[in-house]
């Protein structure tokens, strides 16, 4: 459901940037008291895991249209909601300027989406039910709640947002396809949501935000982190050239009422735009190349961040008076 240029209008557009700005600013100060080695790793982790994950379009049983993982439940389950919306914004970001999937005009409302909304907004539906149900079924049944929420309230922003671009009349009838075509979609995000999380129960719990049961082993990062990156790669070679050719959610309901026909060309053609190599057939292997490219791009892109923006937390616990407490709440397991 990435928005393309031309679509929303300048002032939604300046608004919805501004918005996506700020957001990203205080994820960004909301890890400088993260524990590094974790955060670095699960950053880099969910942030390939995600954009290989995105290139995996399912169909629908009962439309002729095809869905595909959003992921900033995920995220923000495995990393914390502001955490997780960082990591969506790398990905998004990467995803614009490589590979042409949203247009770099709509990035700060691809960004309030998919990100903030997804993420944030996606976590404060799952912690209280998390809470409330308690241990591992809590986090199953919270998460898969909150993915499909997430998918269905991303849908209806970007229907409000269209609204705010002069489709007010034609309101209603975007909201009603955008709600049923990605109430579907959602089933499929929480699907896809509950299967990656009751891995990540099975074999290390500990790597969960906020969940205090221990895991078999102590972190050991390296590891943690080629897994995690072998996993991502996997997805990218051999799952995501077999992704259904049908138009996602957002393609369906606006060729179907006509806010995407007439499309302009985007603002910038990425060098591998539609997950292609230029030159190259579009084939399997191609898209697959493609799709390592890019799975390995946002992996360093997150890395990178998650190490940038954590160096107050590595200071304070070297100094003396240790870490204070801060961001989004107790990072569990600081080994």
């Amino acid at each position: 459901m990435h928005i393309p240029d031309h679509v929303l209008s300048q002032p939604v557009l300046i608004a919805s940037g501004a918005i996506a700005l700020g957001g990203f600013s205080l994820g960004l100060k909301r890890l400088e008291r993260r524990l590094r080695d974790r955060t670095v790793v699960l950053m880099g982790i969910m942030a390939a895991f995600v954009f290989a994950a995105q290139m995996v379009n399912f169909p629908l049983l009962v439309l002729p249209a095809s869905g595909h993982l959003i992921g900033g439940v995920l995220a923000a389950v495995m990393l914390g909601p502001w955490a997780g919306a960082v990591v969506m914004g790398t990905v998004l970001l990467v995803q614009c300027l490589l590979f042409a999937d949203g247009g770099i005009l709509a990035l700060g409302a691809n960004f309030v989406n998919l990100g903030l909304i997804a993420s944030v907004g996606g976590y404060a539906i799952y912690d209280p039910i998390r809470r409330g149900v308690g241990g591992r079924a809590g986090v199953m049944l919270g998460a898969m709640v909150a993915a499909w929420f997430s998918v269905l309230l991303a849908s209806l922003a970007f229907a409000i947002e269209l609204a705010g671009s002069g489709w007010w009349e034609q309101l209603p009838e975007v909201l009603g396809w955008m709600a049923l075509v990605h109430a579907a979609i959602g089933l499929g995000e929480a699907m896809i949501t509950g299967l990656v999380l009751r891995s990540v129960l099975a074999v290390r719990p500990d790597l969960i935000f906020g969940v205090v049961e221990q895991g078999d082993a102590p972190p050991r990062w390296g590891r943690v982190a080629l897994a995690g990156l072998g996993v991502a790669l996997a997805v990218a070679a051999f799952l995501a050239p077999m992704a259904s050719p049908l138009d996602d959610g957002l393609e369906f309901v606006g060729g179907r009422l006509g806010f995407l026909s007439g499309e302009e060309p985007a603002m910038i053609s990425g060098p591998m735009a539609d997950y292609s190599l230029k030159g190259l057939p579009d084939i399997a292997p191609v898209t697959a190349a493609a799709g390592l490219i890019g799975t390995v791009t946002v992996f360093a892109a997150g890395w990178f961040l998650g190490r940038a923006s954590t160096g107050i937390a590595s200071r304070l616990e070297r100094s003396p008076e240790g870490p204070r407490s801060g961001g989004e709440g107790p990072e569990p397991h600081a080994a």
